[in-house]
């Protein structure tokens, strides 16, 4: 479930941008290479220097509190997730912290700095109490971050935050024409669908129906926790279905270019411009 936060969004704790963050212990099963001994992490240990400030993730309340000899000083935060009412939550536990600095009930907001650490710091996750991968839930933190800085950005042409996956479409050797060409057409492109200048083809309609069915019956989705970024949770096991879904919408515009402005690319021979035309 993608948390919605009124107050944004922030990671764990600042980390120097010339130092890289580094990973102790990573959340789930280990095996001692030297004893064979097994073990399980509820979460994962990141290596921070002395007096680094631990910052909340969004807008929530601290939680919790307490003390033990595995875990030392630790501090929970719950985050209410407001896309859905509240009903559902994620709570955070920093733990092995040396101080606190926000009392239980303290109301918090993304950024604001709950505790400090002197050196390992242990993060467990939880959503609706159930124990879930730190990684995922930092990962949607992280591609919610990267969404809602590209809405605040300036300019005329912002960018645009994508997943970085390695997919590929019949059209590959042509990509970098189709992107001259939608940055010049695509705004005239959504404006024409909204207003029904453009009707989308019957068998594209259909297409991207019977590609999306596919992927729900071959568990394609939710292979992550879900963002703002990858609302799907999509994976390594939906690129066939993205490559679909790309190869059907680029085939829609190239669509729309011939029939509204007469505009091809460059590489198309006249059978495939009376295709495009034509339908057939």
């Amino acid at each position: 479930m993608n948390l919605y936060s009124p107050s944004g969004y922030a990671m764990p704790f600042e980390a120097d941008e010339n130092t890289p963050i580094e990973v102790a212990r990573n959340y789930g099963k280990h095996v001692n290479e030297k004893t064979g001994e097994e073990s399980f992490s509820h979460g994962m240990d990141f290596r921070v220097r002395r007096g680094t400030w631990l910052k909340a993730l969004a807008t929530g309340v601290v939680s919790g509190i307490s003390s033990d000899t595995q875990n030392g000083f630790s501090l929970t935060v719950n985050y209410p997730n407001y896309a859905d009412g509240k009903r559902s939550c994620y709570d955070v536990i920093y733990s092995h912290i040396s101080e606190a600095v926000c009392n239980f009930g303290k109301n918090v907001k993304a950024g604001d700095n709950v505790a400090r650490c002197d050196g390992l710091l242990h993060v467990e996750v939880h959503f609706n109490g159930e124990e879930t991968d730190p990684l995922e839930f930092l990962t949607m933190i992280r591609d919610n971050l990267i969404v809602n800085s590209q809405k605040d950005m300036s300019g005329t042409n912002p960018e645009i935050a994508t997943l970085d996956f390695d997919v590929h479409t019949p059209y590959d050797a042509q990509q970098t024409e189709i992107d001259q060409l939608m940055m010049r057409y695509f705004g005239s492109y959504m404006t024409d669908l909204l207003s029904g200048n453009y009707h989308v083809p019957t068998q594209t309609e259909q297409g991207l129906r019977n590609v999306i069915a596919k992927g729900a019956r071959n568990g394609a989705y939710y292979e992550h926790t879900p963002s703002m970024l990858n609302p799907l949770g999509l994976g390594h096991r939906s690129f066939s279905i993205i490559e679909r879904v790309q190869t059907i919408l680029i085939t829609d515009f190239l669509n729309y270019l011939a029939l509204m402005h007469s505009v091809f690319l460059s590489s198309m021979s006249e059978i495939e411009k009376k295709k495009l035309l034509t339908g057939l």
